[in-house]
Parts: C-alpha cells; sequence; structure tokens
C-alpha cells in the first residue's frame, strides 16, 4: 500500500503540463511543470515515480535491518 500525506488541498485547476528541460528531465518523482494562473511555476508530481521510490527505499530500509 502506498499513502501521500498532504496538509490541505488548495483547489483542482486544469493545467498544461510542460516537460522538465534536459537537466531536470531524470528528477524522480516530478513529472514536469505548469505556469499557474498567477504566474507562478508549480511542479507536477509523478505519483507512480513517487510509489516506486518509496518501495525502494522501503527494500533498502528492510536489507539493512
Amino acid at each position: 500500500k502506498f499513502g501521500i500525506l498532504v496538509d490541505d488541498v488548495l483547489g483542482q485547476q486544469q493545467a498544461v503540463i510542460k516537460s522538465l528541460e534536459k537537466n531536470f528531465r531524470h528528477v524522480e518523482g516530478a513529472a514536469g511543470a505548469t505556469i499557474l494562473g498567477d504566474g507562478m511555476v508549480s511542479l507536477i508530481l509523478d505519483i507512480h515515480g513517487l510509489e516506486k521510490m518509496a518501495f525502494k527505499s522501503q527494500g533498502k530500509l528492510r536489507l539493512a535491518s
């Protein structure tokens, strides 16, 4: 099982996702970025990538114990 804990959901909105530049494409857990209505840049999370990272690190912890 896998879950993500958040403090607050601020809302939902449609967004155009732009892929990350070359030097950021291999950042695990990041799918891309978008520019919000107020001009701020927001990172789009890759939920499946975060899940893989969580289980990969969990396996390392089990091996270490």
